[in-house]
């Protein structure tokens, strides 16, 4: 058996301002060299309590006991604060939940990654490298980065650093799904250069992407431990099978799904927004067949916008699962770069759709020659002629055209694509009664005949009950149909 790098022994924390409120319950664990332990568990469960033990962080205002050793080094005592944060640098090192809290905000990134350039600039560079980052963000400031470069950041401080054991506290919080398997790829990097990683999340698709061990934790006391793959597919607490059974990955698979094969779109459980303490809207089911219209109606504020952006795997949910005809675009990234082109937005406005210094046949030519296919011919010209669009329009740049003949030129931009769902949001608002009639009667007539799917946003419901076959309304408690047709969409807003 491995010798253990990191073992901490009988870890318990107790609220100062509220005496006998046990936070952490005689806590032991240990991981050997070169492995990964990964403790998940629900908000307050204690698991990042545990981190900040090892780490000396913990806030004031709590009680401590229990001991930690390092590699081959004698127990400390978790309340020798000054002790464990000696260790910093040289033996432990922390990856935070806020990357951009971790750097000196007046200090650029090269001498933050343990020296100035010019004293450790190849091995700086090598790092940087490892981690898909050229060697110019060394003379970055921390507000030059992104929040993903921000992370591969810290990744790399970590290699560069002597430390032998890494904690990533929730590493993946707030992350879409192609920055979540970064991340991981990133961990893993991290472990294969000999480091022991000490991991928290609430993320399964971090546990089960790391392996190793994993311990899980419910009101500050270890319920299970042991292998993942063990633990994830076979676990033996009733509050870890609960656990796992609320990833929705678990949930069972919806009836309607199941019972119809022309669903294009399709979302569970869903929840939005920018805090998971304040989602925008929550518990949302919607199903968008072949040829629907569905309409999303609410006040400004209500996440009308946001649910669009989620529906087209722009942003990912805070809870639930988006299906584009049976795919996940936040967990199938193949099938989602597969199917990408065929869900489609129309902007509410069409003139930054396009490039203002370039025609706007030359742009459209651009994705006649990114779709074209040698069976087809060019659609282009059939499609202005359906549009009611004047060839002569291609000479010209976006802001020679009204707003009609944008909106209408954007949607051929989109048609060209050959879509299966456009998400249009509020796309008459910039238009005049006129045209916004046409516009609505011209949407309308695609997808009765083309077949394919609008998911219209707009704040007004006058206009929308017009054309749509199902209503969603955000900012209420109900849901209506636009047209008497069955009610397979439901919604409730945070507002609510």
């Amino acid at each position: 058996m491995s010798t253990p790098h990191l073992v901490v022994k009988d870890l318990s924390i107790v609220s100062a301002k509220s005496p006998g409120q046990m936070l952490v319950d005689g806590v032991s664990l240990s991981i050997p060299k070169g492995r990964s332990l990964c403790v998940i568990g629900e908000t307050g469960s204690g698991k990042s309590l545990v981190a900040q033990a090892v780490m000396g962080l913990l806030p004031s205002g709590l009680t401590v006991s229990g001991h930690i050793q390092i590699a081959s080094g004698t127990a400390i005592n978790v309340g020798d604060v000054s002790t464990l944060r000696g260790l910093w640098s040289h033996t432990t090192s922390i990856i935070p939940q806020e990357p951009g809290a971790a750097f000196d905000p007046l200090m650029r990134i090269g001498p933050q990654l343990g020296g100035w350039p010019q004293q450790r600039h190849a091995e700086i560079n090598a790092a940087l490298a490892t981690v898909d980052l050229p060697a110019s963000a060394n003379r970055l400031y921390p507000f030059q980065l992104s929040g993903g470069m921000a992370q591969r950041v810290l990744v790399a401080h970590a290699m560069l650093s002597d430390a032998s054991l890494v904690i990533a506290d929730e590493p993946t919080k707030g992350l879409d799904g192609p920055r979540i398997v970064q991340v991981i790829a990133l961990l893993r990097q991290l472990r294969d250069s000999g480091k022991t990683l000490l991991v928290i999340t609430h993320d399964l698709t971090v546990a089960r992407g790391l392996g190793g061990e994993v311990v899980v934790m419910r009101d500050g006391l270890i319920v299970e431990c042991g292998a993942a793959d063990k633990v994830l597919d076979q676990p033996t607490h009733a509050y870890t099978r609960s656990w796992l059974a609320a990833d929705p990955g678990n949930w069972p698979a919806c009836e309607t799904c199941l019972q119809a094969d022309d669903i294009v779109l399709a979302a569970h459980h869903l929840a939005g927004g920018h805090d998971t303490s304040q989602p925008l809207f929550r518990d949302l089911h919607l199903h968008v067949h072949k040829g629907e219209v569905l309409a999303v109606v609410g006040p400004s504020g209500a996440g009308k916008t946001t649910l669009g952006n989620v529906l087209l795997g722009l942003l990912a949910p805070l809870t639930g699962e988006v299906s584009w005809a049976g795919c996940d675009p936040y967990r199938d990234l193949k099938g989602a770069r597969r199917l990408r082109r065929r869900y489609q937005k129309l902007h509410q406005d069409p003139v930054m759709v396009f490039t203002p210094h370039r025609t706007l046949g030359a742009q459209l030519g651009d994705v006649v020659e990114i779709t074209r296919q040698a069976s087809k011919p060019d659609r282009l010209p059939a499609l202005m002629d359906r549009l009611k669009l004047s060839p002569q329009l291609l000479t010209r740049r976006v802001g020679d055209v009204s707003g009609g003949e944008a909106q209408r030129l954007a949607l051929a931009r989109l048609l060209l694509m050959n879509p299966a769902l456009i998400v249009a949001d509020e796309p008459t608002s910039r238009l005049d009664p006129i045209v916004q009639q046409q516009t609505m009667m011209l949407l309308r007539e695609i997808v009765a005949e083309d077949g394919l799917s609008l998911v219209m946003i707009s704040h007004q419901r006058n206009l929308v009950t017009a054309v749509a076959d199902e209503i969603i309304e955000l900012g209420v408690q109900h849901h209506s149909s636009g047209r008497g047709l069955s009610h397979h969409a439901t919604g409730q807003s945070a507002e609510s």
